[in-house]
């Protein structure tokens, strides 16, 4: 196949993904990615999947270009729209209806309301979970890529999600997973009971123990009484 094949053949690639909502860079590593899947594929109707699934599992902050407005633009307006499809990527997520104590106590099954940070690789928005979404779990992880639908009304900043204007692709960027995961393993512990697990860990120094100084001192008196008291 010529050069000029193959960028025409990766220009329908790149123009498949943006019409499924994907807004990239010409990077290398996009680059890259193509023609690993493009030698990998024996099908062209399977090679755009191929692309996709190793693109969710890519940092959008490497590969992304700019699909959201400028933040300062959509705070000044009351009321205006995202139109979809546009893949973004959660930066953070939490969950504002209760405390940082009750995210360990609290199970799953209670009432939520989330609130996720999204990206797309350059620009962030803040979103509200307006309307329950059940393919968004409790416990989803930074990097996981999502797909907003259709058009999404975005108040004061403030994008509002629903279950129809937001569809879950999944992905795993290994390094924001890695540092979700310590920090989901330390939540909710205190200094000192952090730092007791870490001695627990590293086998640090031993417990401290009070030394009974007065009963050493009343056994050593007490001994040499007893000892005449005998002799009598």
């Amino acid at each position: 196949m010529t050069e000029s094949g193959d960028d025409s053949d990766s220009g329908t690639l790149v123009e498949t993904l943006r019409r499924r909502g994907w807004c990239l860079q010409q990077t290398d590593e996009l680059k890259a990615t193509v023609m690993i899947q493009s030698a990998l594929s024996h099908h062209t109707s399977t090679l755009v999947d191929s692309v996709e699934s190793e693109l969710l599992n890519a940092d959008l902050r490497s590969i992304g270009a700019k699909s959201l407005p400028e933040p300062s633009l959509l705070r000044s307006s009351p009321l205006s729209y995202l139109h979809g499809p546009k893949v973004l990527q959660i930066s953070s997520v939490r969950d504002i209806s209760k405390s940082s104590v009750d995210d360990v106590s609290r199970n799953s099954g209670d009432r939520r309301l989330l609130r996720l940070c999204l990206t797309d690789g350059h620009f962030e928005i803040t979103a509200i979970e307006y309307s329950h979404i059940l393919s968004i779990p409790d416990s989803v992880a930074p990097g996981t890529k999502i797909r907003l639908e259709n058009k999404v009304a975005v108040h004061n900043g403030i994008a509002c999600l629903s279950p129809k204007v937001v569809t879950v692709l999944g992905g795993v960027v290994q390094s924001l997973y890695e540092e979700w995961q310590m920090n989901q393993k330390y939540s909710g512990f205190s200094r000192s009971s952090l730092r007791q697990l870490e001695d627990r860990d590293t086998g640090g120094p031993p417990p401290f123990v009070k030394l009974q100084v007065m009963q050493i001192i009343s056994l050593e008196v007490v001994s040499p009484l007893l000892w005449l008291i005998k002799l009598r």
